[in-house]
């Protein structure tokens, strides 16, 4: 299996394409793929407010997709992967807007405010987004249980937003949600046909210039971070690039392709309570049983989100 599948670790790299064999019993390898890019989505939120300590919420997001770029250009040029095609080009475009930009400047921005434990909770409601992007773009079949489910799952995942705010919610908790919906599901679209690691890169590699440019222009208030007295924050930046940025989506788009955009998101559940757990040895943060009420339950109707379709 190709690791351009975003599967499991391989040598043959440059290949795109998908088998077509055990598709309808997926294996357990893509089901471990899917988990493995929830572990590495997890420690976001954690090692972002860790990377605020020095960075700005722009400088962030834009270095993320620069180091991720660089890689990307690597592999392409190093495997001499082929366009994609100027439709799946203009899919790229769109998914990479929001993997690349909108979601890490809106996280991190959002996390000037929210604790990261608050925030883990929150970033459950990335599933119901998901599934509105795969019906309103993919045209999905759905049933009237979909859409109650979905109703009750977006208004508990409100209510939680609007406790943690003191009655004030931020436009970009909603832009950074909606962004990874569409972002999770046209990756998962286009991985179809170009396999999950090359999806990915492709959309780096768009995206590179303005990266580039963006570093430039934000380099200067944060030259003051690279010191070896903020190594910690140093390293939550790079592992923000290389793993949240990049590895992780060789993963979770090759899981798509194998399980499925709608299975695939089931998977993302677990990312709450992970994401809980690491925010007490990262941070010390103090966990109330509060976070995981609302944790179980918002996933609890992302899982009959799932069901129902």
């Amino acid at each position: 299996m190709s690791a351009s599948q975003g599967v499991l670790p391989s040598a043959n790299l440059p290949s795109s394409g998908i088998s077509k064999t055990n598709r309808c019993e997926p294996p357990s390898s893509a089901w471990f793929a899917g988990l493995f890019a929830v572990l590495i989505f997890s420690l976001t939120a954690p090692l972002t407010v860790v990377a605020l300590d020095v960075f700005s919420p722009a400088f962030i997001a834009f270095m993320r997709a620069f180091i991720a770029g660089i890689g990307s250009i690597s592999l392409v040029l190093w495997f001499k992967w082929p366009l994609p095609s100027l439709k799946d080009i203009v899919w790229l475009l769109v998914g990479g807007s929001c993997i690349a930009l909108v979601f890490p400047y809106t996280l991190a921005k959002s996390l000037q405010v929210w604790q990261a434990s608050d925030m883990g909770v929150v970033l459950a409601g990335i599933p119901l987004f998901t599934a509105l992007m795969a019906v309103g773009l993919f045209k999905e079949k759905t049933s009237i249980k979909f859409w109650v489910s979905l109703l009750v799952g977006t208004q508990v995942l409100v209510l939680f937003a609007y406790s943690q705010s003191n009655g004030v919610l931020h436009s970009a908790l909603f832009i950074m949600l909606a962004s990874a919906g569409v972002g999770y599901a046209i990756g998962g679209h286009v991985a179809k046909r170009l396999g999950g690691f090359q999806t990915i890169c492709w959309m780096m590699v768009l995206y590179f210039p303005v990266s580039l440019f963006g570093v430039g222009y934000t380099a200067a208030e944060n030259a003051h971070g690279f010191d070896m007295q903020y190594i910690g924050p140093l390293l939550a930046l790079l592992y923000l690039a290389v793993f949240s940025q990049w590895v992780g989506f060789r993963y979770w788009y090759g899981a798509m392709v194998q399980i499925g955009i709608a299975k695939t998101g089931q998977l993302q559940l677990t990312q709450p309570f992970m994401t809980l757990i690491f925010t007490v040895p990262l941070l010390g943060a103090s966990l109330s049983l509060v976070h995981f009420y609302f944790a179980a339950l918002i996933s609890l109707t992302v899982w009959w989100v799932r069901k129902s379709r």
